[in-house]
């Protein structure tokens, strides 16, 4: 005997629109969010540097006891967020550095440039053993992305520790490729001075 499939209710209809419009509204609140985010970086830094993680990697191993880290990934919107900045450097005359996922930001020292390769993601805190700096793993990295836009190719570092851009990178970081600018975007371009560039750090400005 064949089953006969349930006539969906008036009630089921109801609740399946009250949730589309939550998740509807969710949306709206993170991409104004984002949106607000990123004018603000690029009006007020004129050199933007970002990381290039591999997110989808990230997301991969773990199983059902990174669910939760899996979800707040996801939810953060790593990519929409770089590529906003991606073409709002270049409407308000500042630019994006892309680090690649191979640049050691977490594993440099921020004092004396030594390189700590056997730094795992359980570690919290570096520790150089060359020179004694014990700092917050988060912090050595903004510190390390910090130089990287300052700092030209062959430059080197405010620590006199050599050149920054690449250093102990295996792949050279690729320039970014300017966004789609058009559409339904929430925030438009004002007072373009048409010298954004994308990939390079000026030698002078302050870095977000």
């Amino acid at each position: 005997m064949t089953k006969q499939k349930q006539a969906v209710s008036n009630r089921w209809r109801r609740t399946q629109a009250r949730i589309g419009r939550t998740h509807a509204r969710a949306a709206n609140i993170r991409r104004d969010t984002l949106h607000k985010a990123t004018t603000a970086l690029a009006q007020q830094h004129k050199v933007i540097t970002v990381e290039t993680l591999n997110v989808t990697g990230m997301r991969t191993k773990g199983g059902p006891r990174k669910r939760g880290l899996n979800r707040a990934i996801a939810d953060a919107a790593l990519a929409e967020i770089r590529r906003m900045l991606t073409y709002k450097t270049i409407w308000y005359g500042s630019s994006l550095i892309e680090a690649d996922r191979w640049y050691p930001a977490s594993k440099t020292c921020p004092a004396c440039g030594r390189r700590k390769p056997n730094l795992t993601l359980t570690d919290r805190t570096f520790v150089c053993e060359h020179c004694g700096v014990v700092i917050d793993r988060d912090l050595n990295a903004a510190i390390n992305l910090a130089r990287l836009s300052e700092t030209q190719p062959g430059q080197q570092s405010p620590a006199g520790s050599g050149p920054v851009a690449g250093r102990g990178a295996t792949h050279e970081t690729e320039p970014a490729q300017s966004g789609d600018a058009a559409g339904c975007e929430t925030s438009t371009p004002h007072g373009t001075t048409g010298s954004g560039h994308t990939g390079t750090a000026p030698p002078q400005g302050e870095a977000a």
